[in-house]
Parts: structure tokens; sequence; C-alpha cells
């Protein structure tokens, strides 16, 4: 599967098989999660791979008892280790570029996961305090994310999205470029666009073409008519 695809065709999974997850999997999706860019290079998250059972319902109940959660057999946690974005960054480093760093990380995973046949879902509501006294995570870190990982036991729909003339403007905010896949060098839809514009051209032209030879050959026949009574 190449990049597109798996950035085209991945979904939110929230039904799994009963299926362990091989191992040689979850590592190379979480060495994907590493290989996400972070702010000078820092990289400051952390992973924290669940598969207990026990410990997979507990933080399904304090993700607001999102029970669902616990089919999936795995669970990735995603961590920041705050210290290292404030020792580099001060303020914006804690309160933007760990953010960054660790939603990086999560997309990686999540296309990693899709590449190798498995499900996923990004879930980011939880009760931090639960997550960390449940993952023994240190108070110099801090929870962002919890992944679910397993073979997929349902095929979502792809969901509805903006249009991309909608989301994006040039050169400043809602500048807008009413054909923008000519910016962008898209030319199909606008040659689709024109064919079917020359069609329905063609179209009305040979009607009243029609209309025209169907005039000259009436008028024909009454002069015909009028000769030979």
């Amino acid at each position: 599967m190449d990049t597109l695809e798996s950035i085209y065709t991945r979904r939110s999974i929230r039904k799994y098989k009963d299926l362990p997850v091989e191992w040689e999997l979850i590592g190379r999706i979480v060495e994907a999660g590493s290989f996400a860019p972070s702010a000078g290079n820092t990289q400051s998250y952390r992973f924290i791979v669940v598969q207990d059972d026990e410990k997979r319902k507990q933080l399904a109940s304090a993700c607001v008892q999102q029970y669902w959660m616990e089919q999936a057999p795995i669970h990735i946690v995603v961590c920041c280790e705050i210290r290292i974005g404030i020792q580099m960054y001060g303020t914006r480093g804690e309160r933007l570029y760990n953010v960054q760093n660790t939603a990086a990380a999560v997309e990686n995973i999540l296309l990693a996961a899709n590449n190798f046949g498995l499900g996923s879902c990004w879930v980011g509501a939880f009760d931090e305090a639960m997550v960390k006294r449940i993952c023994g995570i240190p108070d110099f870190a801090r929870p962002h994310a919890i992944i679910t990982l397993g073979y997929a036991d349902e095929q979502p729909p792809a969901p509805q999205k903006y249009k991309l003339e909608i989301l994006t403007y040039f050169e400043k905010y809602h500048n807008r470029i009413k054909d923008i896949n000519v910016v962008l060098g898209e030319y199909s839809p606008v040659v689709a666009k024109h064919a079917r514009e020359a069609k329905e051209a063609l179209d009305k032209g040979t009607s009243k073409l029609f209309h025209k030879i169907s005039k000259k050959l009436k008028d024909v026949h009454r002069k015909v008519t009028r000769k030979n009574p």
C-alpha cells in the first residue's frame, strides 16, 4: 500500500475481531510513530503498549466509558515528556510543540496500522489522572492520546469531507480561488467540465439545425404541392 492509499483508506475502527496482533507488526507500527517529525528533533513522544485485559478495561472506563475499546487487543498510550519541550522552547514548547510532536506520531501510527491491514482509532477523550495512574505515568510526562489497535471487524464508509476550495485559501485567510483544480494542476475535472459544456452546446446546436432543415423541407414540400396539385 502506498502512502496516499493509506491516507485515503484509513478509517476509525471501533469493532475488532477476537484475534491477537503479531508483535512484529506492533513493533513496526510503534517504530513508525518514532519516525514522526518533532520540533528541534526533540522526540518528546513516548509510547506505552498495553495488552493486559484488565488494564484495557480500565483504560476504556477512563475514556469516558467507551467500552468498545476493550475489543481491541492492543492499546497504545501516546505520551509526551513535558520537560523536554519546556527545556528547549519554554512555554511554547510545552503548550504547542509537545502537542504537535505527539499528534504527528499518532498519525504515523494510524497510517502504519492501515498499511499492515490493521484497524485503529485515535481516542482523545479520557480522564488524564486515571490514565496516568493505570499506566504509571510520572509527573514529568502527560498522556495525549490512546490508540486502539487490532484486526477490524467493520468497514466504515468514507466520511464526508469538505471540498478543497472551502478549506484552502491563497496568500491570505478567506482568499479563495473558484477554480482550484486549475491552480493545483488537476486538469481532469476542468477538462470534464468543458467537455460537458461542449456536449450541451452541441446538443442545442444540433437541435436548432434539425429544426432549420425541417422548416426548409416543409417549405419545399409546400412549393412542390402548389405546382403539382
